[in-house]
């Protein structure tokens, strides 16, 4: 048994003395691989490279949604005049950039889709008013040139006039107006801002107000708290309120009345 455990030490210990092996790669071998490696990868981006320039144009589909047919024409037209390259290289941001300089294009989304390629979704601006008789005018006061000429001077809406830099100040005054006049049924059919800035105001029954540009929202207010007190009798009876005074102002009577100047305020 004493023998036994002997030989198995001695194995042991001669197994444990065997030298290991220190083999290692030469190092032109690993340079080489690591020079073939980056040669393949270099090679796989030529020819990535080439494949993306040989590839044919990206298709552009114009969304329709929330177009009518003349702004989808309209949209169409435009983007079959740009050259675009392969569905990868095309420049997205050139494409939103055409759609946006659009005068009555509002939002802008260009994206890349497998299946249709470039598709281009645009939302037009929504009129709430007539700038004058060949433009319209958003609720933010943008004015626009409507896709369609036939949208232009609707009945439905209030024109506006003055400069254009001037569109959100007066398109502010009209929606602050139609709040004060609401009550009284009123609301603004037409306003001018001259370049005086004086105020031409026509209301929906007929009546005008004319005011200049001091204290013109207390004056404006200040008529309708009249009109619809002192003056409600006789409210049907005016036909226009000179609001250019500062403590008064002149009304103009329908028919055959006189004009007078009303009590001071």
């Amino acid at each position: 048994m004493a023998q036994t455990v002997n030989d198995v030490t001695d194995l042991m210990s001669d197994k444990a003395r065997r030298p290991t092996s220190n083999f290692q790669v030469p190092n032109s071998v690993r340079y080489f691989f690591m020079v073939l490696v980056l040669g393949l990868l270099v090679l796989i981006l030529i020819m990535g490279g080439k494949a993306l320039r040989d590839a044919p144009p990206a298709a552009i589909h114009v969304s329709n949604q929330g177009l009518t047919v003349a702004q989808y024409q309209k949209l169409q037209q435009v983007m079959n005049q740009q050259k675009v390259s392969s569905f990868f290289t095309s420049d997205l941001q050139a494409l939103r950039d055409i759609t946006t300089g659009l005068a009555w294009v509002d939002q802008v989304s260009v994206t890349r889709d497998w299946q249709r390629g470039i598709v281009v979704t645009a939302l037009p601006k929504q009129a709430v008013a007539n700038f004058g008789t060949e433009r319209l005018v958003d609720a933010k006061g943008i004015v626009f040139v409507p896709a369609d000429s036939k949208d232009l001077t609707q009945a439905q809406f209030a024109t506006l006039q003055g400069e254009i830099t001037q569109a959100p100040v007066i398109m502010q005054q009209m929606q602050q107006i139609n709040d004060w006049y609401a009550p009284l049924d009123m609301q603004v059919a037409d306003i001018i801002l001259s370049p005086r800035m004086t105020w031409l105001i026509r209301f929906d029954n007929g009546q005008r107000v004319i005011v200049d540009n001091e204290n013109t929202a207390q004056k404006l207010l200040n008529l309708s708290q009249l009109l619809g007190n002192q003056l409600s009798n006789r409210r049907n009876e005016i036909q226009s309120v000179d609001l250019r005074y500062k403590n008064g102002f002149t009304i103009a009577w329908n028919m055959a009345q006189p004009e007078i100047e009303a009590p001071k305020i």
